[in-house]
């Protein structure tokens, strides 16, 4: 599972077109934050919101909510909008949640104030199930919490989409924790860390979570 509500500046207008057989309005955005993540959102086209999204202009402000998904194939960041609104200038909302399993072992900043992981996250396109890996960076409690989880470990992350460049220059996705949950009856043994993400059937309370607020002011590594 991976969700967002994200303030975000329309790049382009939507437009129209076909995806897996559905009509579809997709276009480019950014968040609206001092590290901006470029986005492609799309809606379906086939219900009321999606002619309302359809409206809307080059440089439009929104508030959006709904799936975040990652293409590999071109490195692009995808959120399957589910609603929105119009947001005023001064409005700041990047907020993300994702479930998934924990793999490889944390890789710790030299300056040892931070520390990042992946995560995999799985989901279902109606054909397949499909794998997105997504870079998890904790501070603090959070830092510890990706530390000391055991590989395939099932967390539950809850933090902010920054857009980074790696060292040829290309951009990646990255979300900053603000807390780490790790599930109480998850923690490591699977073979396969893609394996069994969806958070069905688990209660909010096995997930034993670091302390809240653990986000610092300073975002260097």
């Amino acid at each position: 599972m991976a969700k967002c509500t994200l303030a975000v500046t329309l790049a382009a207008a939507p437009t129209q077109t076909v995806i897996n057989g559905r009509e579809m309005y997709e276009c480019y955005a950014e968040t609206i934050s001092p590290e901006p993540a470029q986005l492609l959102l799309c809606m379906n086209a086939g219900k009321k919101i999606g002619t309302l999204f359809a409206a809307k202009n080059t440089g439009d402000r929104l508030i959006i909510s709904g799936d975040l998904t990652l293409n590999t194939k071109d490195n692009t960041t995808l959120v399957n909008v589910l609603s929105f609104c119009n947001a005023h200038d001064d409005q700041f909302i990047n907020e993300v949640i994702v479930v998934g399993r924990l793999s490889k072992e944390a890789k710790v900043s030299d300056t040892n104030k931070s520390a990042a992981r992946s995560l995999a996250v799985n989901r279902y396109n109606g054909k397949e199930e499909i794998t997105d890996w997504f870079r998890l960076r904790g501070y603090s409690y959070a830092m510890e919490r990706l530390v000391a989880a055991p590989k395939g470990s099932l967390v539950m992350a809850h933090g902010c989409l920054e857009q980074k460049n790696n060292r040829d220059g290309n951009p990646y996705v990255e979300i900053k924790c603000r807390t780490v949950k790790v599930h109480s009856k998850g923690k490591g043994g699977s073979p396969n860390p893609a394996q069994g993400t969806s958070a069905a059937g688990y209660d909010q309370e096995d997930f034993e979570s670091s302390n809240d607020n653990d986000m610092p002011f300073d975002w260097s590594n």
